[in-house]
């Protein structure tokens, strides 16, 4: 018979250094890097790359950044803050490849974020400042006879989405995952040197490969990334764990959540940062809150789930909006980046049966596990939503 105390301890010890972490990190919803690139038929290329610079210069992932440090960098002295930008460029340098078959292209010329951008940034940045997206240009030369080409960038940028405009031929978008080339797309248009051909020895990236890239984007959004997402999911599930309630809840949430997604990106609806992110940061605490309150699901829940699914859905396309999608591939990488979604929450429902769902039926279970679960993610999401209302700046 297992011990409820030893069990509620534990479970409270979990959440605490789970709630612990997240509010360590990024309290701003992170965007993800997005590169252009414009490839000439002599094998010259520009690139423009727009990054959350304070995660990077403090040598971090986007995801894994602290927002009190970055804020502190952005208030450093204009000195401190160019040392650091130019260590930042260096190691940029070190860190980036154009390749084309396994051979390296030039960095001719970099242009990196400077000191006085930051300050002009910092202070004419809105309440909420993070994340600080600058942009870098940078041109070179691919190698001669380049009859593909892949982008590698920095890890600590995290992914990077690309947009590749090549000569005679439709425009590319792909995924550079931290730290690894981005998928190699071929080169039809470049002038020939050397008297060789210049003949495409790689195919366009297939839509399963699209389907692939969007899928794990979508769940690697929830697990490890979504931290405001997961902590709304367990809110969901603790205060039933009876699969009906939790269906109903869960449906509510997919369905809302897919609308917004699917409009924000076709345009049709689009609400600033400012007010998605202190609303989904509200939502976590609704939630959170009501479990302390009622003991079971009330009729209105799936209704109140419903409508934060809509902000969510409005936080999601925040992401893919700052990804891109492919042109040919569109209704594909959206329906797969969602699907990735929902597959991350799965994910976290079934990890959350594993942990606590063994003593679901238990009387002490509500007063043991349940209540202060609520209580520390009910905190976080009121200390978020204070956060991204007043004190991120």
């Amino acid at each position: 018979m297992p011990n409820r105390r030893a069990i509620g301890r534990i479970c409270w010890l979990c959440v605490l250094l789970f709630v612990a972490g997240a509010n360590r990190a990024c309290a701003h919803l992170p965007l993800v890097a997005s590169a252009s690139v414009n490839i000439e038929t002599n094998g010259a290329y520009s690139l423009d790359l727009t990054f959350d610079v304070p995660p990077y210069v403090l040598k971090v992932s986007p995801q894994a950044a602290n927002d009190p440090a970055m804020n502190a960098w952005l208030d450093e002295s204009t000195n401190v803050i160019a040392a650091s930008l130019t260590e930042a460029a260096s190691r940029f340098r070190k860190g980036f490849a154009a390749m084309a078959g396994g051979r390296f292209g030039t960095v001719d010329t970099l242009i990196f974020p400077t000191a006085e951008d930051v300050v002009r940034y910092r202070d004419s940045a809105p309440p909420i400042r993070l994340p600080a997206m600058l942009m870098l240009s940078l041109s070179g030369r691919l190698p001669a006879s380049a009859r593909s080409v892949s982008f590698q960038f920095p890890a600590e940028l995290g992914i990077v989405a690309v947009s590749i405009i090549r000569p005679g031929q439709e425009p590319a978008t792909l995924v550079a995952n931290a730290g690894e080339p981005s998928t190699p797309v071929p080169l039809t248009g470049l002038a020939a040197s050397e008297g060789q051909p210049n003949v495409a020895t790689v195919p366009e990236p297939t839509k399963w490969l699209v389907i692939r890239q969007y899928l794990t984007l979508g769940f690697k959004h929830i697990l490890p990334e979504g931290t405001d997402h997961i902590l709304f999911v367990l809110g969901l599930f603790l205060l039933s764990c009876r699969i009906k309630p939790l269906l109903w809840q869960v449906t509510a949430f997919t369905v809302a959540h897919s609308i917004t997604l699917g409009l924000a990106m076709y345009g049709v609806i689009r609400l600033p940062s400012t007010v998605v992110e202190p609303l989904i940061a509200a939502s976590i605490a609704f939630v959170a809150i009501e479990n302390i309150c009622t003991p079971e699901l009330k009729p209105w829940r799936p209704v109140v789930v419903f409508c934060f699914g809509l902000i969510h859905g409005l936080g999601f396309s925040s992401v893919l909006l700052s990804l891109g999608l492919p042109r040919k591939d569109f209704v594909t990488a959206l329906v797969s980046f969602n699907g990735g979604v929902e597959l991350g929450q799965l994910a976290v429902i079934s990890s959350a049966f594993l942990v606590v769902g063994w003593w679901r039926n238990r009387s002490w279970y509500r007063k043991v596990i349940v209540i202060p679960a609520s209580v520390l993610i009910a905190a976080t999401g009121i200390f978020w939503t204070i956060q991204r209302i007043f004190l991120n700046h």
